[in-house]
């Protein structure tokens, strides 16, 4: 059911009668599931599948319906139903723009259109080329340039851009926008580990990050994640029991990493090294 290519009817059927959670989660990740199936499940699925359903961006703006579903499913957490309804307020709210998705058949197309009558241009070329060779310069050229866009095309270039685009628009104040940069296609594992080592990133993005089972089997990215001081603590206590002691050790003493994770990790340790001890 991961499989893109896999007939969207035949995704819709199984969509109808699946039952357990992994197959579910499969098949809302799967771009080509229709979206009428994910309005349906969008209703009924539990808060874990709810929010791997709203981690797609893309298909929310093509198909604002799912997040009508989701407000009438029982499940939804407070969180959730915020989430909702700011997505609700900065796409679907009172500026009104006209969002037009695109779905791609490739692996890494995944369109975002915006109405061209009502967004203006970029209003700078934000051609890589003409950026300064020196990093901090160059980081800061583009953080200007990609500053004075409006919200729908950021987000376009977050799916769509380049790594030296994800890597600024990962850090955008605006939530949409940085999570936007996380359902790109374009999107690496290592690009993903250096995202869970960032200091400079909203906590919702670590979150995300750790919630995804399928970037946390990565030993780097779980290691990233325990390391970093602004993952939040219960991202962190699930990452623990999967480090090596040595770095276990290591996270013990830092005092840069909050203490409950330090003393979850040394408890950890000292519950492996007893339990070697009886062996």
């Amino acid at each position: 059911m991961q499989a893109r290519d896999c007939d969207p009817l035949v995704l819709g059927f199984a969509a109808s009668i699946a039952k357990s959670q992994p197959l579910l989660e499969a098949l809302i990740l799967n771009p080509s599931t229709p979206k009428e199936a994910i309005e349906t499940l969008a209703a009924t699925v539990s808060a874990d599948l709810l929010e791997t359903i709203l981690y797609n961006r893309v298909r929310l703006l093509a198909a604002p319906g799912i997040l009508n579903h989701i407000l009438t499913n029982p499940s939804k957490t407070p969180e959730i139903q915020r989430l909702v309804l700011e997505i609700k307020a900065e796409f679907f709210g009172s500026k009104k723009k006209e969002y037009a998705i695109e779905a791609a058949a490739e692996a890494e197309a995944a369109e975002v259109q915006v109405s061209s009558s009502e967004i203006e241009p970029p209003p700078e070329d934000l051609s890589l080329e003409t950026l300064p060779s020196d990093p901090e310069a160059r980081d800061a050229v583009l953080i200007h340039k990609l500053s004075q866009m409006p919200l729908p095309q950021k987000i376009r270039l977050a799916v769509l851009g380049g790594r030296e685009i994800r890597a600024v628009l990962i850090r955008d104040p605006n939530r949409q926008v940085a999570r936007s940069v996380l359902h790109s296609p374009k999107l690496t594992e290592n690009e993903i580990e250096g995202i869970a080592s960032m200091r400079n990133v909203s906590e919702d993005i670590l979150r995300d990050v750790g919630n995804n089972k399928e970037w946390t089997r990565r030993y780097g990215v779980a290691l990233n994640l325990v390391k970093n001081p602004k993952t939040p603590p219960i991202i962190s206590q699930q990452m623990l029991y999967r480090l090596h002691s040595k770095d276990l050790k290591v996270i013990s003493r830092d005092r840069g990493i909050p203490e409950s994770v330090r003393r979850n990790a040394l408890q950890t340790l000292a519950h492996r090294n007893s339990a070697r001890s009886n062996l």
